[in-house]
Formats: C-alpha cells, sequence, structure tokens
C-alpha cells in the first residue's frame, strides 16, 4: 500500500505539472489522491495540518515582507541606494558594478525577496552599466546573483518558510544567513573590479557623495531598524516586519514623497495577488505534506539512510543535484516545500547543524533562480529588457552561477561561514 501511495503521489504531482495546473493547485490535488488510496477518512488531517501552520506566528512575517517590499520598489528606494554607493564608488574601475552589488546587498537586508531586488536595483543599475561598456555577460550576471541575494541575506522569506518547516529559530537562522551573503557580495564586487572596462577617470566630488549620503540616511537606516531590533532581541521577525511596513510607508508617503496616498490602495493590491500566489503554493505544499507523513515516507527515507550508512558529502551531494534539477522547473517556494519535510529528517539521522542546512539549502535556491527554462531572475532581467531575448539573457548569466558554487564549496569547507555569528 505503502510503494502505490507514493506512486499515486509522485505520478499525480508531475502530470498535474506537466498539463499546466498551478503548482499550488497541483500539489494539493497530488496530495489528496494520495490521501484517499489510504482512506477517505485520513482527509480530516488536511485542515488540521492547515490550521495548524497557518496559526504559526513566523509565517504571517510573510505577507508584511511582501508588502513592505512592495512598497518600497513603488517608492523608489532602491534608487537612494544606487546613488549612495555610486557616488563613493563610481569613478573607480568596475565601480558602477560594485555600487549594483552593494545596492543588491542593501536591499536584500530589507525585503527578502530575489525578484523585488531584480526588477527595483536591476531597472536603474543595468542601464549604468551598459552605458559605461560592461559586458552582457558581466552585467546581466551581476543582477541575477545580486538579486539572489534577496532570498539569502536576512530578512529573508525562504528562511522564514524554513524556520517554520522544521521548527528552528527563525532569529538564529537569520543570523547564519549574513555571513556566507557577504562572502558572495564580495566575490561579485571582485568580479565586477576585475572584468569591468577602465574607469573613466571622472574626479571623485567628496561634497556630492557625502550631500547624497546625508540624503539616503532614512533609507541606509531600514536594515538597522528591520535587523537590529532582531538582532538585540527587542522583537521577533514578525514583529519586525510589521515594524518595517509601518517605517516603509512614511519614508515613501511622509518623507520621500514618492507615493502619494492616493496610490496607496494600488501598492496592497499588488502586494495581495503576490501574497495570494505564494500562500496558494503554501497551501497546497501543506496538503501534499500531510500526504507525505501519513505514508511516512520522510521518515522511511531517513531510516533507508541511516541503514546505508552513506557519508553526508554523499547525503549532501544527493539533495544539491536534486534541487538544482528541480530549479529548472519550479520556483523557490515549491521546491522548498516540497523538499524539506523530506530531506530534512534525513539530514538529522546523518547529523548536519538544522541551522546550516538551512543556508546550504538557500544557497542552492540561489542557484535555482538563475536556472533555465524557469530561473526567475531571468525572466526578471527579461522584463527590464524588453528589446533583449531570453536566450541572450540565459547565455550571459548562467556562467554566473559559478559565483554560487564557489560560495557553496565554501560554506561545505568552512562551516563557520555560517556558525561563527551563532557562537
Amino acid at each position: 500500500m505503502e510503494f502505490t501511495t507514493i506512486g499515486v503521489l509522485i505520478a499525480g504531482l508531475v502530470i498535474f505539472l506537466l498539463i499546466g495546473v498551478p503548482v499550488g493547485f497541483a500539489l494539493g490535488l497530488a496530495g489528496v489522491a494520495s490521501i484517499l488510496t489510504v482512506g477517505p477518512s485520513f482527509l480530516i488531517q488536511i485542515p488540521l495540518t492547515i490550521s495548524k501552520s497557518f496559526s504559526d506566528v513566523v509565517l504571517i512575517a510573510i505577507p508584511l515582507f511582501i508588502l513592505m517590499g512592495e512598497i518600497l520598489y513603488r517608492g523608489k528606494v532602491g534608487q537612494q541606494l544606487f546613488d549612495t554607493s555610486n557616488a563613493w564608488l563610481g569613478r573607480l574601475r568596475g565601480g558602477t558594478g560594485m555600487s549594483a552589488v552593494f545596492a543588491f546587498t542593501f536591499f536584500a537586508a530589507i525585503v527578502g525577496s530575489s525578484m523585488a531586488s531584480v526588477l527595483t536595483i536591476g531597472k536603474i543599475a543595468i542601464p549604468e552599466m551598459e552605458s559605461r561598456g560592461y559586458s552582457k555577460r558581466l552585467t546581466y550576471g551581476l543582477t541575477a546573483v545580486g538579486g539572489s541575494l534577496g532570498i539569502l541575506i536576512p530578512p529573508s522569506i525562504p528562511l522564514i518558510i524554513y524556520a517554520s518547516l522544521t521548527e528552528v529559530s527563525p532569529s538564529e537562522v537569520f543570523i547564519a544567513g549574513f555571513l556566507p551573503g557577504f562572502l558572495i557580495a564580495i566575490m561579485l564586487a571582485v568580479w565586477a573590479r576585475w572584468k569591468a572596462p577602465k574607469a573613466t577617470g571622472e574626479p571623485f566630488d567628496l561634497k556630492k557623495a557625502l550631500r547624497v549620503t546625508m540624503h539616503s540616511v532614512p533609507d541606509l537606516l531600514l536594515p538597522v531598524v528591520i535587523l537590529g531590533g532582531i538582532y538585540a532581541g527587542i522583537y521577533t521577525p514578525t514583529e519586525a516586519a510589521a515594524i518595517g511596513v509601518v517605517y516603509a510607508v512614511l519614508l515613501t508617503v511622509v518623507v520621500r514623497r514618492t507615493i502619494t496616498l492616493r496610490e496607496l490602495p494600488g501598492v496592497l493590491a499588488d502586494s495581495l495577488k503576490s501574497n495570494a500566489m505564494l500562500l496558494t503554493i503554501v497551501l497546497g505544499a501543506l496538503v501534499f505534506g500531510s500526504a507525505l507523513t501519513l505514508i511516512g515516507l520522510p521518515q522511511m527515507l531517513a531510516d533507508a539512510t541511516h541503514a546505508a550508512q552513506l557519508p553526508q558529502w554523499a547525503v549532501m551531494l544527493m539533495f544539491a543535484l536534486i534541487w538544482l534539477v528541480m530549479g529548472c522547473f519550479l520556483e523557490v517556494i515549491s521546491i522548498i516545500l516540497i523538499t524539506v519535510p523530506v530531506f530534512f529528517p534525513i539530514a538529522e539521522v546523518i547529523g548536519i547543524d538544522p541551522i546550516w542546512f538551512g543556508i546550504f539549502m538557500v544557497i542552492n535556491m540561489e542557484m535555482s533562480v538563475i536556472t533555465p527554462p524557469v530561473g526567475m531572475n531571468l525572466f526578471a532581467i527579461k522584463s527590464i529588457l524588453p528589446h533583449e531575448s531570453l536566450e541572450t539573457v540565459t547565455r550571459a548569466a548562467v556562467p554566473s552561477l559559478l559565483v554560487l558554487l564557489f560560495a557553496l564549496i565554501a560554506l561545505w569547507v568552512f562551516p563557520d561561514l555560517a556558525m561563527y555569528l551563532l557562537r
């Protein structure tokens, strides 16, 4: 019966996805079909699981961070961040690229979304880099990988979901994401410095740089307000998200006046659409997870792995390859919701630290937003450049996966990259 149910679960998911059923509904329908093969009476697990999961205070942070990201995107906060970094670095060789990396890193520490980062900073940085003679490989690569920092550097929506699924501390997994995120940012800055055309020789204007920086102080304080309270133990990630929304409204409506009161309902409506799409996937994945739990697949695989006595590196390599393949066809949230309930028990059995595992997973997810044919960051870049073909964007951006691969190897060789700040 178990193998029949597993077959129904996997075959149902694949068939629904192949015929074009949206991911959230495909997950839910596959889960319901497999539960029915066990017995209709077990369907009671679905509302119980959904009720328990959606009452988790950690998940409440997700719609709030999405709303904050929408407000900051519409309020053109990314322009301020890029202008500030470019005022200091623009005259250097690779300065515009390094400015883009700085802006991506800073914006990642605000919104927690790779798509929002690419659309906000990329829209500003790509034309600037093109005007200075940057190659497409460098321009699109910096944008694709820089935008992916949004799902690693806290606050990160994928890390929030991971914390909710595994019951690890969201604050601890946030802290663990800092050093790996900054390592990737440093590698991108070095790449920009190395591959960029020669500097234009424009003189550095200290007064202008100071003036632009002072003007951007309210924007630069955003990560301090959002993350500082979390690390100081003043408020939880969910409370930080609510505070961030209030701060974002004050910044864009009152201070910058880049959003009017009349435009706020439209911002809320767009945020509602994004939240509805994401939470539909979460809902479907919860049903799918109920089926996994009912048939005992995670524990079965964990026991088999333990009995086989596979080395850690072999298991983690297997996980990474599975994530890489899934990243070619599914977006990040779906991959996390499908695989974490299965992979996490196995990681625990072979002695992998749950915090470290979360960071390892998210760096793999960074790669998935760049891998074709469903790399979301590639589509975001294409939306910024309607004249460019998706094939050109893909060919130019995919080699930048090497940066993330080096980061993944560094995290494996030096686990303290994720764990040092927690000690």
